[in-house]
C-alpha cells in the first residue's frame, strides 16, 4: 500500500470509475433496467459507501463494457 499515492488513485478513479447515470449510458439501459441488473447481481459496484439515499456506488467501466457486450448475446 505504501506505493499508492493520492494522485495515482485519483487518476485511476477518473479514468475507470463512473456513477450510476454514466454506467446506464455505457450499458444502454433505462433507470429501471439498470437497477434490476444491479439487484440481480449482474452488475456489481466497484466501490460502495454510505447508506440509504446517501449511498455512493461507483462502477468500473471495463465491467460495464463487458456486461453491455455480453447482454446482447442473451
Amino acid at each position: 500500500m505504501s506505493n499508492l499515492n493520492p494522485k495515482s488513485v485519483q487518476d485511476f478513479m477518473y479514468k475507470n470509475l463512473v456513477s450510476k447515470n454514466e454506467a446506464r449510458k455505457i450499458t444502454g439501459q433505462s433507470y429501471e433496467a439498470f437497477s434490476q441488473s444491479v439487484k440481480n447481481g449482474w452488475i456489481l459496484p466497484f466501490f460502495e459507501s454510505g447508506s440509504g439515499t446517501r449511498k455512493v456506488r461507483l462502477y468500473l467501466k471495463s465491467d460495464l463494457e463487458e456486461y453491455r457486450n455480453n447482454k446482447r448475446q442473451r
